[in-house]
């Protein structure tokens, strides 16, 4: 049977807005604005970027030949931000829907939630060039073999913001997306069912996590890389907040949406050019 392993971009989900603090109330809070304080768009534009570099790696993976400009562009439309972001938003609204967005708001809009988001934007682009997401990682597991503190900081706000669970079952919800329709594009040569789809997605579950953790850990520790002592310890306690958790629900939420429908067409586009390669 076929293996397929999460892409790339399915890894690396809701990064944005870790660093929520609990401080006062705002008027007028409004999902749209919180989006634009998170800098969505410039988010949505690095990941469709990251979707073109796995869908270039993909094909020539399973078909043995390299991209062609029509694959490119198809790929590209496939993770085009203005096929996304109608769905995100929705159900980013919805999700924060009885949330705390007031004090969501104030955080985002204050000097030090800009800074915070800038970086992990500013962050998130760099790690476009894969010799600076590996060098990230390494980076990484430097700090945290010598007992670094800022590496033990962002552990704790990965813990106190539930990071790794939720991107490990949303890219397996993804990656069996990508799965099923590909099996209902006639990509195989055999059947395939429901319960192997099921089966193989399960096996990847601990070399997900693992690719999860690492790539998290790597992220966040060059994001953060210039905070505070202080700022770090902010991020920590407030992440577990209540206005904090139902961000970060919200975003989970409406990038399960995305990754599993871009991964669905992206999986369907991929079973259309193999099948027709072998006309």
């Amino acid at each position: 049977m076929l293996r397929f392993f999460l892409p790339a971009p399915l890894l690396r989900r809701a990064a944005l807005g870790l660093a929520l603090v609990l401080a006062g109330q705002g008027a007028f809070a409004d999902p749209a604005r919180i989006s634009h304080l998170l800098h969505t768009d410039a988010l949505f534009t690095i990941l469709q970027k990251e979707g073109v570099a796995y869908g270039r790696d993909l094909a020539e993976e399973m078909t043995g030949e390299a991209s062609d400009p029509g694959w490119v562009a198809e790929v590209e439309a496939i993770h085009a931000p203005a096929r996304l972001r109608p769905g995100y938003d929705k159900t980013f609204a919805d999700a924060l829907k009885g949330a705390d967005q007031a004090a969501i708001e104030h955080w985002l809009a204050s000097d030090t939630g800009k800074r915070v988001v800038e970086h992990e934007i500013s962050a998130r682009e760099a790690l476009l060039d894969p010799e600076a997401e590996d060098a990230a990682i390494a980076a990484a597991e430097t700090a945290q073999a010598r007992g670094d503190h800022r590496f033990a900081a962002v552990q704790r706000i990965i813990e106190a913001a539930g990071l790794i669970e939720p991107n490990v079952v949303g890219g397996m919800n993804a990656n069996l997306a990508f799965y099923r329709a590909m099996a209902a594009g006639g990509a195989f040569p055999y059947e395939v069912t429901e319960s192997d789809m099921l089966a193989d997605v399960a096996s990847q579950e601990e070399e997900i996590r693992a690719d999860v953790t690492s790539w998290i850990e790597g992220y966040l520790f060059l994001a953060y890389s210039s905070l505070s002592a202080g700022d770090l310890e902010r991020i920590v306690r407030f992440s577990a907040s209540a206005p904090g958790q139902a961000l970060l629900r919200a975003q989970f939420e409406g990038f399960d949406l995305v990754y599993e429908e871009s991964s669905a067409a992206l999986g369907a586009a991929l079973a259309r050019r193999m099948t027709a390669a072998e006309l």
